[in-house]
């Protein structure tokens, strides 16, 4: 009996531990992995850039976003630089898509972010929650400098100021908005013209100031024939001034040149261009070698640092401004202040009060983002008087369509306006290209299809359907695509066409221009006026100081480039003259400047 109860608790017991050892078999067992944010591993996106396509490699952990980087883009140099470096490493440092844009660069800015963005969701990772912005404490801090000129702006006036007011022994800080210093003259090609220098004299071009003036008068009456401006005295003194200014870049800022030449309907050769590598445009070298010789010699430059007024004490003297930076409030006390901070061709709002007639023509134009007009409207406040007949600065003429840029330039191209009428010889300086399209409601360029045009049709192709391209396969479905009278347009194309076969247009276009439209399918692309800044600004005397109506000086304040340049111009733009401007009137008022401190 007590064998056999000994053998059934045995037996109890074996299943005991059989099912205990079940038990912790079972326990032991590894869990399933719990889902992290992201599936790991490394997502490629490209997306369209401010210049072309811009891919993005972006690697994930399951709960990280390890790292962030830019494979390839096509973005302009200098003014890329910040966002290209900036935008990734503060999506990884603060694991979030809620990253400020920075300024001058905010398509390059939200083109990375929306390529990360697209990796993310790829991951299976809650992009929206990664753009929800965490609540920032505000930034209360105030500090205040002191300096002998403070420049407003650094693009190439400022720049220029900077170098020009230390050479004479000013201290000097250039505050500059936008992340990177250049402004439009960095995004220029980076030519100056000037007359009879030692340099064109080294290669045996003769140029004199009179044939600059000939044409100069020639362009400045070809529209707004009653205008007041130029004011050709100091034309004339600025041609001079021109000289010096570009000689002194050579000598004293160790700028070079690489070639001196003419451009377009402008053949003689006068036009300095930046000696410059392949990777970068003549404007941001120009602007470059001057930024490098003032932080050498001891020049502070602050970027991202936004000035919003300009102080004055109890008298009305200037005395310095009020700036706003990352860190919150900046005041900057100094004798000089030297405005330098651009037109207002990105400013809707300048625009329509200054020049009507160009309004909706901020979107295309070729301006620093940074050319808003800011002191303009500072010195205004003050009391600054400003010039009559403000206008812009045209470089020609431009589509929204991708692939169409060369058209802006191309002289064998035809134009008609919203009455499908042709309505100029488009055979003519870009700046003139400009005021002939603001003149008109709306302007199609049209093109057919040879083969010539492969893959500009192509391009059109890719963009339809589109408000800003119609095509049709006879010019009265082209007509009626483009919303513009039949019959009208119809003997437009044939008496251009007639034009052609005879060698005489009649609009006086040169022959060697003349391409005839006679191939179906038939296209119509709309074409904007471009600007690349602006004429205006505040009166000065010669030396840059800020004037009143009455004609007294608003003392201690100067304004250059774009911020007094009207005095120069009626409507049309000289090649190689505002970057010229900029660059002679920093150098002008940085050294008065410095020279009549207290």
């Amino acid at each position: 009996m007590k064998k056999r109860n000994l053998k059934w608790y045995a037996g109890l017991l074996l299943v005991f531990m059989i099912m205990s050892f079940a038990g912790c078999q079972k326990s032991d067992a590894p869990k399933e992995e719990e889902k992290g944010l992201y599936t790991a591993g490394t997502y490629e996106e490209t997306v369209q850039g401010h210049n072309g396509d811009l891919t993005v490699s972006v690697e994930l952990s399951k709960d990280a976003i390890v790292s962030v980087k830019v494979l390839s883009h096509k973005e302009s140099a200098g003014i890329s630089d910040t966002p290209l470096e900036r935008i990734p490493a503060e999506i990884v440092d603060g694991q979030t898509l809620a990253v400020d844009t920075i300024a001058g660069a905010t398509v390059t800015s939200k083109a990375i972010l929306a390529a990360v963005e697209a990796c993310i969701i790829k991951a299976g990772g809650d992009a929206e929650k990664l753009k929800a912005a965490t609540d920032k404490e505000e930034e209360t801090k105030v500090t205040e400098i002191t300096t002998d000129v403070v420049v407003v702006g650094g693009g190439g006036a400022g720049l220029v100021a900077a170098a020009s007011a230390e050479e004479h022994g000013a201290k000097v800080i250039v505050l500059e908005k936008l992340a990177a210093t250049g402004g439009s003259t960095a995004l220029s090609g980076g030519g100056i013209s000037a007359t009879d220098t030692k340099f064109q004299r080294a290669e045996g071009i003769e140029d004199s100031k009179e044939s600059w003036m000939e044409l100069w008068k020639e362009r400045q009456d070809a529209s707004n024939k009653e205008g007041m401006y130029p004011d050709y005295d100091f034309v004339d003194r600025f041609m001079d001034a021109a000289v010096v200014t570009t000689e002194w870049l050579v000598d004293t800022v160790k700028h070079e040149y690489s070639a001196i030449m003419g451009f377009g309907l402008d053949p003689v050769r006068r036009l300095h261009f930046a000696k410059s590598d392949a990777t970068t445009k003549g404007g941001t070298t120009l602007t470059n070698n001057i930024k490098n010789f003032i932080t050498g010699e001891g020049v502070e430059i602050r970027t991202e640092t936004e000035v919003v007024d300009i102080l004055v004490d109890e008298n009305g003297k200037v005395i310095g401004v009020e700036a706003k930076d990352k860190n919150g409030k900046l005041i900057v006390h100094a004798d000089k202040v030297i405005l330098a901070a651009g037109g207002f061709a990105k400013s809707e709002e300048l625009l329509e009060r200054f020049v009507p007639e160009a309004k909706g023509t901020s979107a295309l134009s070729w301006a620093s983002a940074g050319s808003t007009g800011d002191g303009i409207v500072m010195a205004e406040k003050l009391g600054a008087a400003l010039y009559e007949e403000p206008w812009v600065i045209g470089l020609g003429i431009g589509s929204k369509i991708p692939g169409t840029q060369a058209l802006g330039m191309d002289w064998t191209r035809l134009y008609v306006n919203y009455q499908g009428e042709r309505f100029m010889n488009e055979e003519v300086h870009y700046s003139i290209a400009t005021n002939k399209l603001i003149e008109e409601k709306g302007t199609w360029l049209l093109v057919d299809s040879t083969e010539a045009n492969a893959d500009l049709v192509k391009a059109l192709e890719a963009a339809m359907p589109s408000e800003e391209v119609v095509k049709g396969e006879t010019f009265k479905e082209l007509a009626e695509n483009m919303k513009v009278p039949v019959e009208t347009l119809e003997e437009t194309m044939k008496t251009f066409n007639d034009g052609v076969k005879s060698g005489v247009d009649a609009m006086g276009k040169s022959k060697d221009y003349l391409v005839s439209v006679e191939k179906a399918p038939y296209y119509a692309i709309k074409f904007y006026p471009v600007t690349m800044g602006t004429f205006g600004g505040v009166k000065t005397n010669d030396s840059f100081q800020v004037l009143k109506e009455d004609g007294s000086i608003i003392e201690n304040l100067y304004a250059t480039g774009e911020n007094a340049n009207k005095i120069l111009y009626n409507q049309v733009y000289m090649s190689g003259s505002a970057v010229q401007f900029a660059l002679t009137s920093g150098r002008i008022a940085g050294q008065h400047a410095a020279e009549n401190l207290k």
